[in-house]
């Protein structure tokens, strides 16, 4: 689909995440995992500007003075549960065409992964684009793409609550009605767990962030694959950690 009008990605943070609370602020090499990830979105190819959507509260505010000096980057607080209004409100809030939906506690997302989805549904012609949920690409490479008017659509007829507190399901939920590009990768590499949702995964984090040094500002998955290969036992640091399952991920998907 095409538009004139801007390519926003779209951060969801917040403070008061429930296995790891403050964890957006967490340091990985001298640097806040939320500044390394908006870093990291910054390089992705066709991104226009990067607004950080975060709940209302007085809470929030360390995150605001994180962001506060980050050239081309806004904020937008909105309601803490209804994630996929927040999400909604922040694109309007910015006048954004083109929606790239990215979590803050993915601080390996690879700028070349998430600009080719974002190539590859603009010249699809795609309602929805993402990484697979259950396959292809490490866990917490994850990236979606969609219009900005088909998230305000789905903002006002999504009813159940878990659709509206993870923004998407009520798209993904639906092959039949929504066409969708799957952006896949061989070999599959989906059990590396590379999100950081609890305190060992931030030790992993941590770790390949320190190991890779001075490559901190811009290593891809081929620098990961190295690390890994070289030093297995470095993905057992978090292999005691649970993901929140999907609920009714498509098949294949």
């Amino acid at each position: 689909m095409k538009t004139t009008e801007p390519t926003v990605a779209i951060v969801q943070a917040r403070m008061t995440s429930t296995r790891l609370p403050g964890k957006v602020l967490l340091p990985l090499a001298g640097r806040t995992m939320l500044l390394r990830v908006i870093d990291r979105i910054a390089a992705v190819p066709g991104i226009n500007q990067i607004v950080v959507a975060l709940p209302d509260g007085e809470d929030q505010s360390p995150i605001l003075d994180a962001i506060r000096d980050v050239p081309n980057v806004t904020h937008f607080q909105g309601s803490e549960k209804d994630v996929l209004k927040r999400t909604a409100d922040a694109a309007r809030s910015i006048g954004a065409g083109t929606v790239v939906r990215i979590t803050s506690d993915c601080p390996f997302i690879d700028p070349d992964v998430s600009g080719a989805l974002l190539a590859a549904w603009k010249l699809g012609g795609f309602d929805y684009g993402r990484l697979p949920i259950t396959r292809g690409f490490p866990l917490g490479f994850d990236t979606e793409v969609l219009s900005a008017a088909l998230l305000y659509r789905i903002a006002d007829i999504a009813s159940d609550p878990y659709d509206r507190e993870h923004v998407t399901p009520y798209i993904w939920k639906r092959p039949e009605e929504f066409r969708t590009l799957y952006m896949d990768q061989l070999p599959d590499l989906r059990h590396w767990r590379l999100v950081v949702d609890t305190p060992d995964d931030y030790r992993l984090a941590e770790e390949v962030y320190n190991r890779l040094g001075a490559r901190s500002e811009d290593f891809r998955l081929r620098e990961l694959i190295e690390l890994f290969s070289a030093d297995p036992a470095l993905l057992d640091l978090n292999a005691d950690s649970v993901q929140t399952r999907y609920e009714n991920a498509p098949e294949g998907a």
